[in-house]
């Protein structure tokens, strides 16, 4: 019996090597994708951007490990790959027969003639798969599965920006928190001595109230700060679905290369190819092109076989003989003759879905490129904006401290002072932002490459 059922299951698994008739897919992308990024040397190979060698302070480095591990929504983009894991498992099983055993007793009275039936069988109900179908749909489901799977590392590389640019937002905001304490003591002192030049009636009152306005206006930036601070460390907790330990909270913004790695100077656009999100809408496009397949041998013939062999016997001791062996082959067929123009739809519509998905991912490609070329505009001149920032700020806080020792000893007005003052000021809070702008920067450009890790 199993030599027979053993036959019939090679007999069924030949036609499982049919060739599917989904189209052939070539992705010509030599149409879409520029040879080289604007403002930056192009190089004959690339390398993977690794996560690794990106991050450089530990802190951070731990946290983004935490959240890698702990992030509610990595969880649920894992979740999403495994369950179309067993959706392609699933239809991956359809492409071989499935062999099941049976065995039965029956016991029966006629003609006050008591009759035992004993039965065993191995059947099978398989569809032969002469028209690529079932590996149509095996195809669909593998690409869905690779889509989602490059979904997950779409996620993984968001999260990884995120979390880095909200422990950068919160280094900024602890620099301008204790900066703006800083300037907060200065216009304290300010105000006293303004205070006391109006008592010895050296001024008048109002130079007094514009003192007091800008020591208040400076308490308030103090608690705008703190306020940033706490939103930037819950954004942190948010990402690592658990509380910040305070050993990770950065100090300060330091202003050096010890947070992130700055990319080399050459880039090869091909990279592009491997960004996950433009990876995942490649698999998706691959989908609908294997529908297109299902959607065409739905006008063929459905083939059907069923077959069964074993041992029927009235007796359970001589039940395996070969004389009480037998087999049944029973094949069907399932010829489409009117359907009303469903399988013309279907087909038409597995077309427009492919073409959907081509356009998605040719806009993908031109958009990722898109954003490469802003990321590295901004890196053209950051270095000089930066530089400029911190000229300014110097020859902005030496102004200050003229004006402030010269209306200290009374020679200077108050008025030149406080413009002096508010200059100083603003200089400050602009010169972190652009410490910040560039350390984002950098993280933009590890994001839009597509960085591995």
């Amino acid at each position: 019996m199993f030599k027979k059922s053993l036959s019939l299951s090679f007999f069924t698994l030949f036609f499982t090597s049919c060739v599917s008739m989904a189209p052939n897919l070539e992705l010509n992308n030599s149409d879409i994708i520029p040879n080289s990024f604007k403002n930056y040397q192009q190089i004959e190979k690339s390398e993977n951007i690794s996560l690794d060698n990106f991050l450089i302070d530990e802190n951070l480095k731990s946290i983004v490990n935490l959240v890698l591990e702990n992030n509610k929504d990595l969880k649920i983009a894992l979740l999403r790959v495994e369950e179309s894991k067993s959706l392609y498992r699933i239809e991956e099983s359809n492409l071989y027969p499935k062999i099941d055993a049976n065995g039965n007793f029956s016991r029966e009275k006629k003609d006050e003639v008591i009759k035992n039936s004993y039965k065993a069988t191995v059947g099978t109900v398989f569809e032969l798969d002469l028209f690529g179908k079932n590996r149509s749909l095996n195809d669909t489901a593998k690409n869905s599965f690779f889509a989602t799977q490059y979904a997950l590392d779409s996620t993984k590389l968001a999260l990884i920006s995120q979390t880095i640019n909200s422990y950068l937002s919160l280094a900024s905001n602890l620099e301008n928190l204790a900066l703006q304490k800083e300037i907060n003591l200065n216009l304290n002192s300010v105000y006293e001595l303004t205070n006391k030049k109006f008592q010895a009636g050296v001024i008048s009152k109002e130079d007094v109230l514009s003192s007091l306005a800008m020591l208040k206006e400076s308490q308030n930036q103090i608690i705008t700060y703190e306020n940033l601070v706490q939103i930037d460390i819950n954004s942190l907790e948010l990402l690592l679905g658990s509380n910040l330990n305070e050993k990770l909270i950065p100090n300060s913004l330091k202003k050096d290369d010890s947070y992130v790695a700055l990319l080399k100077a050459g880039i090869n656009s091909n990279i592009l190819l491997n960004r996950p999100d433009i990876k995942e809408l490649e698999y998706k496009l691959r989908a609908k092109n294997a529908n297109i397949g299902v959607a065409r041998a739905a006008f063929f013939p459905n083939i059907t076989l069923t077959a069964q062999t074993g041992f029927a016997s009235s007796s359970l001791n001589n039940l395996f003989s070969n004389s009480n062996s037998f087999w049944q082959l029973s094949p069907s067929i399932n010829i489409p003759i009117f359907s009303a123009g469903e399988n013309s739809a279907k087909l038409n519509l597995s077309h427009t879905q492919k073409e959907i998905a081509l356009n998605e991912y040719q806009k993908g490609i031109q958009t990722a490129f898109k954003e490469v070329n802003d990321a590295l505009v901004i890196r053209k001149n950051i270095y000089t904006k930066l530089q400029n920032q911190k000229e300014l700020t110097k020859v902005v806080e030496d102004a200050y401290n003229i004006a402030l020792n010269s209306y200290k000893i009374g020679y200077g007005s108050y008025l030149n002072m406080l413009i002096a003052q508010k200059a100083y000021i603003n200089s400050q809070k602009n010169l972190v932002q652009t410490y910040l702008e560039e350390l984002e920067n950098r993280v933009e450009i590890f994001k839009t490459l597509g960085g591995s890790f």
